[in-house]
């Protein structure tokens, strides 16, 4: 699907995972905190849509809050989230390549996450 991007702009780390009981425990009732319990970590590269890509791959969906790649990895067919940094992220949609080759690169659409309180 994508082909042909550098890989150099891949400077930053994503873990990918899910959400799961963590070791943090509620004071007020005793039970465990869902928290985000990573799979695997990849590196990735921001990828900029231009505005007809965006209107070809979500039609006019302002959820999606970026667009990342990174190389083709069948494993993310079974993640719901990603954080990258502090800030984690819903898998909105992935575009896999299909991994024929060394150069292959996935886009990862991303949805910010957002708590209450």
């Amino acid at each position: 699907m994508v082909k042909g991007l550098n890989p150099a702009r891949m400077r930053k780390r994503a873990c990918f995972g899910h959400l799961g009981k963590s070791k943090q425990v509620n004071p007020n009732t005793g039970r465990p905190l869902q928290g985000f319990m990573v799979d695997f970590e990849v590196w990735y590269g921001e990828y900029t849509l231009t505005l007809n890509q965006r209107l070809a791959y979500h039609g006019l969906d302002k959820d999606i809050t970026k667009v990342i790649f990174i190389r083709h990895n069948n494993k993310i067919a079974d993640v719901q989230k990603v954080k990258l940094g502090e800030v984690l992220y819903d898998i909105h949609e992935v575009q896999m390549d299909d991994g024929l080759t060394a150069d292959g690169f996935d886009l990862v659409a991303l949805k910010k996450v957002e708590t209450n309180g």
